[in-house]
Parts: structure tokens; C-alpha cells; sequence
């Protein structure tokens, strides 16, 4: 829709026009939609939450100013996400992870809970993991050795070049080229 169909709706419903508010009310339909799905978990009463949001609508009508350069759509968001989020803190179901599973108070619902487990990612990481043991020796003796001193032994590469009498800067230049390489052998032709 175009700006000027928009600012003639909107002015047409500030005047108490039924045909352009029911107009404005189809055409931000989505929006309103959108808004109720994303802030209200309620589904059951969706009906009488895209009400409300009509009549949300309504009132930003009456206090739209046009003369400020927003354009409605965008005005008519920001209210319904106010809305909508004050009434998703109204009605938040507040539990306590200490409170009792049912009978017995020998269970909380803390002990119900499962570890969270990323099986997934634990995978990948050991693949990579792999992968990294099987090339770290094809790389020359001196980039293994960086790699192994600054990522296995968490050392920073300061403290390496004061214990082996070298600059600081000489250990980053070998550990960006050990990387490079490293980067060649995944396939990863990657710039850095």
C-alpha cells in the first residue's frame, strides 16, 4: 500500500469513518497476528487478543502524528509491541524450580529436569577434535610446538617468548602461519 492510500485511511478513521477502520484493520491484520503470536502464549483466546490489538489500532489513530515523518506502519508496531508486552508480564506464570512434583515433597522440580545435553555439538567438537590430532603432525616442529604451548597449556605468547628468549611478536607470526596451515589441511582456505 502506498503512503499517501495509508495517510488517507488513517485520516478517514480518525474521523470515525467505519469503512477505513475496518480497512486499517484488515490490512494490519498480519501485523496484529504476528505480534499476538510472538508476545502471547494464550492460543485458545486468540480471537479475543486480536480484539484488543484492533482496538490498540484505534487509539494509535487518534494519536498518530502525522506531521512527525513516521510512517504508520511503523508507529502502529512499536504500540503493539508495548501492548503486548505488558500484557505478556501480566501474565507470566512465575514456578519455583524448588517447589514439590506432586505428593511427596521428596521431589522438586529441579530433580525432574534433565542434564541439557548438546549431543550434536559434543559430536562435532570430537570430530574436530580428530581431525586436528590427525594434522597437528604434519605441521613443521616449531608450529606444533606454539600450538601446543598456547592452546594446551594456555600459555599466552608473551610468556612463551620470555621463557625462550624471543619477541612476542616473532611466536605470533609462527602461530598465524601454523593456522594458515592448519586451515589448508581442514580445507578451509580461509583469509586470517
Amino acid at each position: 500500500m502506498k503512503n499517501n492510500e495509508m495517510i488517507l485511511l488513517v485520516r478517514g478513521a480518525r474521523q470515525r469513518d467505519p469503512q477505513c477502520q475496518l480497512a486499517l484493520i484488515e490490512r494490519f491484520r498480519p501485523l496484529m497476528l504476528s505480534m499476538i503470536r510472538r508476545y502471547v502464549y494464550e492460543t485458545d483466546v486468540l480471537d479475543d487478543y486480536l480484539s484488543e490489538a484492533a482496538i490498540v489500532l484505534l487509539n494509535s489513530v487518534e494519536t498518530f502524528n502525522e506531521e512527525l515523518g513516521v510512517p504508520f506502519s511503523g508507529y502502529l508496531k512499536k504500540e503493539l509491541f508495548y501492548y503486548f508486552v505488558n500484557v505478556a508480564k501480566v501474565h507470566q506464570n512465575f514456578c519455583s524450580l524448588d517447589s514439590a512434583t506432586g505428593d511427596d515433597d521428596s521431589f522438586s522440580l529441579l530433580d525432574t529436569l534433565c542434564d541439557a545435553a548438546d549431543i550434536e555439538g559434543d559430536y562435532l567438537r570430537a570430530e574436530d577434535l580428530s581431525a586436528l590430532q590427525r594434522y597437528l603432525p604434519q605441521l613443521r616442529e616449531r608450529q606444533r610446538w606454539i600450538i601446543e604451548e598456547h592452546y594446551a597449556k594456555n600459555r599466552s605468547f608473551r610468556e612463551i617468548a620470555a621463557s625462550i628468549g624471543v619477541s612476542a611478536n616473532s611466536l605470533v607470526k609462527l602461530h598465524r602461519r601454523a593456522i594458515a596451515d592448519l586451515r589448508t589441511f581442514f580445507g578451509l582456505d580461509l583469509v586470517n
